[in-house]
């Protein structure tokens, strides 16, 4: 009689295989949804950065002035309101003469002011950075539109120009600098000025304004413009061939004051 033989069968698995297996089914599910959701994170983080790079690239290429900028394209700074005489001081915050002007000028623009005969606007422009390199005159401009928008623009374009660096050493490239000397401005110094000057939010507001003054072919900073009410221009009365002392300028705007007529609004130039 023939025997007959078994087939042969393949071991069943184990409890204990059968546990490990069981076991590392979940935990290998549970890796997958980590990374799955580390590799969202990262998307998410990605599409957020290309969003703010077209935000900070838009920012860099708009045309945002301080607060109250005034004339064309509100270029210029205005200090007092509504008055006879328009008088217009393009400077650049890193050139030695404009601080010079202010030395020489200051005391008869206030006289000026307190008179009540003249509105005087600001123009702020980066000649130096231009001739010499650099970003010194830009940056300040723009922290001064900074502090224009906290209404402190007098009092730091005062504390900038008496500590205006040599123009070679580009000092004020550094906005940490800048954001420095805004402490010794009251209430100046704020997480939104800080903001102001290391986003450069009026950086394009002071290119156009330096683009603006090169096609008007003044000559270099400083420059002093006057126009009485009824003039349809201005004119130079300091810069280049134009120069006047302290007291001629006082009398030549008194003057001017006293013949303008009512009739039109000076406009920034």
């Amino acid at each position: 009689m023939k025997r007959s033989v078994g087939k042969k069968t393949k071991n069943a698995p184990s409890g204990t295989d059968t546990a490990a297996a069981a076991g590392t089914a979940p935990k290998a599910t549970h890796t997958r949804r980590w990374i799955g959701a580390a590799a969202m994170v990262v998307v998410v983080f990605a599409a957020a950065g290309a969003v703010g790079a077209v935000v900070r690239d838009h920012s860099a290429k708009k045309l945002t002035p301080p607060t109250s900028g005034t004339g064309p394209s509100h270029l210029a700074v205005p200090v007092s309101g509504h008055t006879p005489v328009t008088l217009t001081l393009y400077e650049d915050l890193r050139d030695p003469a404009s601080a010079t002007f202010e030395q020489t000028y200051r005391p008869t623009m206030d006289r000026l002011l307190a008179s009540g005969t003249v509105k005087l606007l600001y123009r702020e422009v980066a000649d130096v950075d231009a001739a010499k390199g650099g970003t010194g005159s830009l940056n300040a401009a723009n922290a001064l539109g900074c502090a224009q928008d906290a209404g402190h623009f007098s009092a730091y374009r005062t504390v900038l120009l008496a500590n205006q660096p040599s123009a070679d050493t580009d000092a004020f490239a550094d906005k940490a600098q800048l954001i420095a000397l805004s402490k010794q401005v009251k209430k100046l110094d704020t997480d939104v000025f800080r903001n102001c000057v290391d986003s450069g939010a009026h950086n394009v507001w002071v290119k156009d304004s330096t683009s603006d003054f090169a096609s008007a072919n003044l000559g270099s900073v400083p420059v002093l413009t006057m126009q009485a009410t009824g003039q349809d221009t201005a004119r130079t009365v300091i810069g280049g061939s134009a120069q006047l002392t302290p007291e001629k300028l006082f009398s030549l705007v008194i003057d001017a004051a006293t013949t303008a007529t009512p009739s039109a609004t000076p406009s920034a130039s």
